[in-house]
């Protein structure tokens, strides 16, 4: 009996001993990090739509953690990934718009914008450079534009923030083209560099998968930190000619070809049906790219020992004067440059091998800040606090679906006037279920219960005027706090040249 407990004691030691020794001895995790520009939290089959495919997307959020409540840190794109980078939000490094420059201005806005920073500091601790100091190869492929528009050389390109490698990054917001060249006739800025040695008829987002494949096929005995941040679905809308026939076939099938209908946003119109054709070839695109990259890793065998993080930099481009954009985000309100939901609620999906429950959601509220901490926590690498100041890490969640943050609020700021946004200057608080969106240039406020009304429909803030107040004063509080930038009042303003003036009927809107 005593020789038998013995052999049991021995043997439950040989494996725990085994299980330490084979935990100590694997790799740490690869990572990839995908942002696709501009895309709505609608965009995705397993999001709701039914007229993009997305079948590799769906298929990967079956084997992750898909998060219904996840924020970018800004309804517009620069701002945001400066917030991935630096686990801050943008109001607190001044990076509040994109390319360094204030936007529209003149007689016509009541408010003068203030003039943001457009280059991501140098003095910022990055998420690549703590990778590498952590034993990572980092990998930037893709859209940056975190570089200032009319900076010249390459002093704030990926290679300057801890990336070893960068292809097809520089101070761009968009490509001159999605066919190779990948040049504009006029737009010489937007060209795509590095990219020369393509083939006619080259797309740039297998272009880009393809950079980012070999960089996953090289052997080496680091791990891979792959920042993959395509330029699709930003504009200009070029999809491939086959799959816009596609779909072309499909909108009439579906009964929505050349349906041009809007729901009126201030004085702009929402798009109200997806059945952009080039669009929708473009989110096939992407998706398809996307189950290009879950191929290579299961063919080189890192499939099972690579993260995958997902998501947008903000709101689908559902919002304009014009008679086409781009998507639909209803039911959520607006779009990109919104602080509505449309503009800054993002699809995200995150898959960790072995760690999480497969296709499980999360409704916990989250922004795109949290990924930095996170990230590090995943790869078991030590926090860095005094760099992700507003960012929270998501490993509680990931490990149970159900659990909350201690995070009381989320916040957001965009003190600039954009021309698909005719509310102009905002910002906007949300906590637990309710959302507070203030209006700079009269500093109205709106409220709203998200749980009971997603779409912001109904102002509740009359009805509740402590809540009101109280998140009113948070607001505040936190801009005081982050010392963010706000815009003044333009003291050579016209109002008989007010940008908002002139307000078209559907009928004129779409036959313009």
């Amino acid at each position: 009996m005593k020789s038998n407990v013995l052999r049991s004691i021995l043997l439950l030691s040989i494996l725990f001993f085994s299980i330490n020794v084979e935990a100590k001895n694997k790799p740490k995790p690869n990572v990839i990090f995908i942002l696709v520009d501009d895309l709505g939290y609608m965009d995705l089959g397993c999001y709701g739509s039914s007229f993009y495919e997305t079948p590799n997307l769906d298929g990967l959020a079956k084997k992750s953690v898909m998060f219904t409540n996840a924020y970018a840190a800004s309804p517009v794109c620069s701002p945001t990934r400066s917030s991935v980078m630096t686990g801050k939000y943008p109001s607190r490094i001044k990076m509040t718009n994109h390319s360094g420059i204030a936007g529209p201005k003149g007689p016509g806005y009541k408010m003068n914008a203030p003039k943001p920073v457009g280059s991501l500091p140098l003095e910022e601790y990055t998420l690549a450079e703590a990778m590498k100091d952590n034993g990572y190869f980092t990998a930037h492929v893709g859209k940056w534009h975190l570089q200032n528009h009319g900076e010249k050389g390459k002093a704030h390109y990926p290679e300057a923030h801890g990336f070893d490698v960068n292809v097809a990054g520089h101070n761009a917001g968009q490509p001159g083209s999605y066919f190779f060249p990948y040049q504009h006739p006029k737009h010489i800025w937007s060209n795509v560099p590095g990219l020369e040695d393509g083939l006619p008829e080259e797309y740039l987002t297998d272009r880009l998968t393809t950079e980012a494949i070999n960089i996953i096929q090289e052997k080496r005995e680091k791990p891979f930190f792959l920042n993959l941040w395509y330029y699709t679905v930003h504009t200009p809308l070029e999809g491939k000619k086959e799959k816009i026939e596609k779909y072309i076939k499909k909108a009439k099938k579906m009964g929505i070809d050349g349906v041009l209908d809007g729901v009126p946003e201030h004085n702009h119109y929402q798009k109200k049906i997806q059945n952009n054709l080039s669009y929708a070839a473009m989110v096939e695109s992407m998706d398809e790219n996307i189950g290009r990259i879950i191929a290579s890793l299961k063919k080189e065998g890192l499939y099972d020992n690579t993260i995958i993080i997902m998501t947008s930099d903000n709101g689908g481009l559902s919002t304009g004067r014009g008679a086409y954009s781009a998507t639909s985000n209803l039911p959520l309100r607006a779009g990109k440059a919104w602080v509505y939901e449309g503009g800054i609620r993002e699809p995200l999906l995150v898959y960790w091998p072995e760690k999480t429950k497969k296709g499980v959601q999360c409704n916990e509220p989250v922004v795109s800040t949290d990924f930095y901490p996170t990230i590090l926590d995943m790869v078991g690498a030590k926090k860095v606090n005094e760099q992700h100041l507003d960012g929270e890490s998501l490993l509680p969640l990931l490990k149970n679906s159900n659990a909350s943050l201690k995070r009381e609020a989320l916040y957001f700021h965009y003190p600039h006037y954009h021309n698909e946004n005719s509310m102009g200057p905002s910002g906007a608080i949300r906590m637990g279920d309710y959302k507070l969106v203030e209006r700079f240039d009269d500093m109205s406020v709106e409220l709203y219960n998200l749980k009971d009304d997603l779409g912001e429909t109904k102002d509740i803030s009359k009805e509740n005027p402590e809540l009101t107040a109280k998140m009113k004063e948070k607001l505040h509080k936190w801009r005081k706090e982050t010392d963010a930038v706000m815009p003044t009042m333009n003291t050579n303003y016209d109002s008989s040249k007010d940008r908002n003036l002139i307000k078209r009927t559907m009928e004129e809107f779409y036959n313009k």
